[in-house]
Order: structure tokens, then C-alpha cells, then sequence
């Protein structure tokens, strides 16, 4: 084991340990994409840690009640984090207000018993890399369980329920039928948590694990799912028309398994595309197929509750627009006789920095239930696209040849929503036909348009 300066320096004065999913990961043998090493020092008064802290780069105490330092090395880009052994116990439901204890000479055990699960009470000694390991994690480990620490675990913070369902999916590991169990009564208390928490853990479930949908269909299993997301817990049971074997809760998760697990906007996109489907079910008489189920304008319906889930989740505005838009935009019917002016139309209303997502959500919705039929005609209409683009014609009113000012100035106004017309205007005549997108023939336009002349 290769030691840092700024490691061996605090090992020279006292005790430093790794603890926590990097000793889990670790023993597991699996590397993280995005690595988080925390680390716990004992025997080693704050100011003296501050003092050498100091001398290897800059730190800054975040949490003076909780005694955890976030330290950058001078030669890292990497933040870590270094707290002092503690206890606490919650003062209320949601996690908010705590009694804390923490003490530079506490034993590392106590501090480990405070821990959510048992594979993440595991501690290893940097000295000479023993383990430590009170709980039986590791066993807990090389038998794939994953088990809770104490009984009032999820009574202390509910969140834990959701990282317990995302452990068990991300890592391959069942849950003990006790914790289960604890969880299932537990999620009573969801509601009491912050959005900006439920917002971080939905984010980490949905970026971490390769099969979300399994997280969620849990979720929904323990009655955690109707607490944080019932929009989408209520298409359970929702059954659909003949394009489809699944009821529409689960054809969502299959969709968003199949969704980029890069790609945070796609896979909320997938798992909200057709939340609208409960709301628009209608059954109709067909004159050859008889009685069928519709859902007419639900991609209207699934927009608009997306965007309320995203805002109350607090997710940033333009993440929400951006998810809103792939939502409404993906029940789009392309036919290879469409007019070149109606594939820039079709990028105009989408936006070219979204068509990408909204193919990759078009593919997992037609992946979702084994349907192969409408990827040549994607193929062509990203071709077609292309084509467009590279001939730069004219998409959006920021690729016009004028601008707002040369609209006020020619059409003699000084500002307002007149403005944003003309501009609208032009930019229909350019998609019809992309030659007019000259700044003098443009000009021309605005100058007729004033005069209200025809042309």
C-alpha cells in the first residue's frame, strides 16, 4: 500500500483510517465510476490536524457540529473527505436535527455503529491495512446481503430506505427479509425528507445502477414509490392496446433500462414518457378492430407532469425544460415523405441540441417492448437531419441573417412581442426556403412587411 505525504504525516501523529463504500467497493472488487475515499482520523487533536492539513494543501471545515474537514491536496484535483469519530442519534423524523458527539479519541467501533448497513460499517487501518469490521460486513459481502445495523436505522433518516434499495441493485445484493421488512414500515416517513435529498438519491439510482427499473419496481413493492413519486406509482395496473404486453408501469421501467445510463435527462424521460397514459385511457369502436384502448395527447399529459415531478424534486430549470421537451416530442411520426421544410420544421420544434436525447428515448421506448420496426426509419430521418445541418440551413431564429435590432430598425418599433413575430415570420419563410436566409433579401422582407406590401 502506497502512502501520500499528507497520509504518512497524519499517521505519524495519530490514526488514519479509510472507511465507508471505498473499503466496501474495494472488497467487493468492483471500481466506482466516480470513486468517493472518506476517511476518519483519531488521536489527533483539530488543531494540530488543522495545522498539517495545512502544510499539504487547503481545507475547509463543513460541518463544525459533525467535525468533518473537506481537504484538497495540493498535487490532486481530488476532494476528500476527513471527519473525527462520532456518535448521533436523530432529534426528529426527515433527518434533520441531530444530537451529535464527536470526539478525536472516540473508538472507531462506536463510530461505526452509528453507519446505515453493515457493508458500509468497514473501516480499514492505513497503517497496515487491517480491517475493521464489528458488524459482519464482510461476510455480509461474500454472501450478497445486504442488512441494516440497528433497528430504528430507517426511523433515523428515511433516506436510507432509497440507499438501500440502490445498493441493492447497483451491487447485486439481496435484502435481509428483516431489513425489508424495517424499510417497508419505514417508508411512512419519506414524506418528511427534503426534495434536494430524495433529488440526490433518485440521481445516484438512476446514473449508478445498469437496470434502474428494478430499484424502482421495489420502490414501489416496499410503498416507498407512492410517497416520493406517485405519479409514476399510479400507472401500476394500467394496462394498454395491442402495441403493448406490459401495463404502463412496467413498459416505463423497461424503457428506462434501455435509456443511456450516461444520460440523466433520457433516462428521466424515459421513466415519466407516458405518466400522461392514465389520465388520457379512453376505449373507442373501431369499424374493423372493434373495441380499443387509446391514448390520445398523452405525450401532452406526461409533459406537463414531468415537469412538475422535476421542479418538485428541485431539479434545475433548463434540466426540466430539457426532459419536458423529449417527453412531448416523442410520439413523432416520421414518414420518408416528408418535404425537406418539414425535417427543419421537425428541428425547429425540437431543437437540434435535443435530438440526439430524443432519438436515444425513442430507441429504448421501441426496445422496451421488442419492437424493431421503426429504427430504419430513424436511421433515415437522422440521416435526412444531417444533411440539413451540414447544409446549415437555417433552424432556429438565432441562424437567421438579422436579428431583434434590424426588426426594430426596419419595421420602426422598440421592442415587444411585435418583434419576436416578424422574427417568427422570417424564420417560417426560411424553413420553406433556406436560399432566402440572406441578410439583404431579409432586409427586403422586413422592409415589404412594414410597408404591408405582398412578398
Amino acid at each position: 500500500m502506497t502512502l501520500t505525504d499528507w497520509q504518512k504525516a497524519i499517521l505519524d501523529a495519530g490514526e488514519l483510517y479509510v472507511v465507508g463504500g471505498a473499503v466496501r467497493d474495494d472488497l467487493l472488487g468492483v471500481t466506482a465510476d466516480d470513486p468517493e475515499v472518506d476517511y476518519l482520523v483519531r488521536m489527533i487533536p483539530p488543531d494540530r490536524l488543522e495545522r498539517l492539513l495545512e502544510r499539504f494543501g487547503g481545507f475547509e471545515l463543513v460541518g463544525k457540529s459533525f467535525g468533518v474537514y473537506k481537504f484538497r491536496p495540493r498535487d490532486s484535483a481530488q476532494v476528500f473527505d476527513i471527519a473525527f469519530p462520532r456518535r448521533e442519534r436523530s432529534l426528529g423524523p426527515g433527518h434533520r436535527e441531530f444530537d451529535v458527539d464527536w470526539d478525536w479519541q472516540l473508538d472507531i467501533e462506536k463510530d461505526l455503529a452509528r453507519r446505515d448497513f453493515t457493508v458500509n460499517a468497514i473501516a480499514r487501518d492505513l497503517r497496515d491495512g487491517r480491517i475493521i469490521d464489528p458488524h459482519g460486513g464482510r461476510l455480509d459481502l461474500e454472501n450478497r446481503i445486504l442488512r441494516m445495523i440497528f433497528p430504528r436505522a430507517f426511523d433515523e433518516d428515511p433516506l436510507r430506505i432509497l440507499r438501500g434499495v440502490r445498493f441493492s441493485w447497483a451491487m447485486g445484493l439481496a435484502v435481509d427479509p428483516d431489513t425489508l421488512e424495517a424499510m417497508r414500515v419505514g417508508s411512512e416517513l419519506l414524506d418528511t425528507l427534503s426534495a434536494e435529498r430524495i433529488q440526490d438519491e433518485l440521481t445516484k439510482m438512476l446514473t449508478r445502477c445498469d437496470l434502474p427499473g428494478g430499484a424502482f419496481q421495489s420502490m414501489h413493492d416496499i410503498g416507498a414509490l407512492k410517497k416520493i413519486l406517485p405519479e409514476l406509482d399510479r400507472c401500476a395496473g394500467v394496462t394498454q392496446n395491442e402495441y403493448h404486453i406490459d401495463d404502463v408501469f412496467v413498459h416505463s421501467l423497461k424503457t428506462c433500462d434501455f435509456a443511456p445510463r450516461r444520460d440523466l435527462a433520457v433516462r428521466w424521460a424515459a421513466l415519466l414518457h407516458d405518466v400522461g397514459k392514465v389520465d388520457s385511457k379512453r376505449t373507442i369502436t373501431d369499424e374493423k378492430l372493434g373495441d380499443r384502448v387509446v391514448f390520445y395527447g398523452h405525450q401532452i399529459l406526461s409533459a406537463e407532469t414531468a415537469a412538475r415531478v422535476l421542479k418538485r424534486l428541485r431539479y434545475p430549470n433548463d434540466f426540466v425544460k430539457r426532459c419536458e421537451n423529449l417527453v412531448r416530442h416523442h410520439m413523432f411520426n416520421y414518414e420518408p415523405a416528408w418535404k425537406p421544410a418539414t425535417v427543419r420544421r421537425f428541428i425547429q420544434r425540437v431543437g437540434s441540441d435535443n435530438l440526439g436525447d430524443l432519438f436515444a428515448l425513442r430507441r429504448a421506448d421501441a426496445a422496451s417492448r421488442g419492437a424493431g420496426e421503426k429504427s430504419e426509419g430513424l436511421e433515415e430521418l437522422e440521416s435526412r437531419i444531417r444533411a440539413e445541418l451540414d447544409a446549415r440551413h437555417g433552424t432556429s431564429i438565432a441562424d437567421l441573417a438579422v436579428d431583434g435590432r434590424d426588426v426594430m430598425r426596419e419595421c420602426g418599433l422598440s421592442g415587444g412581442p411585435g418583434v419576436g413575430r416578424a422574427l417568427n415570420e422570417l424564420l417560417e419563410a426560411v424553413l420553406e426556403e433556406p436560399e432566402l436566409n440572406d441578410r439583404e433579401t431579409l432586409l427586403g422582407m422586413l422592409k415589404r412587411r412594414e410597408r404591408g406590401t405582398d412578398g
